[in-house]
């Protein structure tokens, strides 16, 4: 689960079942399905270069800018309702690694999935990073690393040196 200091210096907290909680310092709010939220069980929590924060659940993703929530789900393309990661890339793409559905990157129009079909290693993306070059990494459940340059994914596991196939989390230093 996650945590997130906003640009306004509030702390967001990703509860297990009870929603996303906000902190300003004085006061906490909390937000859940009533409010717009897509699922109670909210697993990573993001804010966007554009300010909007936005949250992986267990129903979908939903997005928060301030004011109104909009929730994406599978019928808006999304690849899978069970969404445990969320990262925001160079180019200010969104990805999402769901469970058992791979990853989806949307791009403030429509999402893309990538898959098993698509070489990557396991369709239960639980974190992803970009290097400096560019690549991206996922971290699955339980097959290793996939690399991923913009046109071909490249699967590391623990037959090419990881010293275990599940991998949490990827940050570069």
């Amino acid at each position: 689960f996650s945590a997130l200091q906003d640009r306004e210096g509030n702390l967001w907290f990703a509860t297990y079942t009870g929603g996303v909680s906000r902190y300003d310092g004085e006061t906490w709010t909390t937000f859940t399905t009533e409010d717009g939220l897509a699922h109670n069980r909210v697993r990573s929590i993001i804010q966007s270069q554009s300010g909007d924060l936005w949250f992986a659940t267990r129903g979908g993703v939903s997005r928060y800018d301030g004011n109104t929530w909009t929730s994406f789900t599978s019928k808006d393309g999304l690849a899978g309702e069970s969404v445990f990661s969320a990262f925001q890339d160079s180019e200010g793409s969104l990805w999402f690694g769901t469970w058992y559905s791979g990853v989806s990157r949307y791009d403030d129009q429509v999402f893309t999935t990538f898959t098993t079909q698509d070489g990557l290693a396991q369709n239960d993306i639980r974190f992803i990073d970009q290097t400096q070059d560019g690549h991206f990494w996922f971290a699955t459940y339980d097959q290793g690393v996939s690399r991923y340059d913009g046109q071909n994914f490249t699967t590391l596991t623990i037959e090419d040196g990881l010293p275990h196939d599940q991998v949490r989390p990827i940050m570069q230093d």
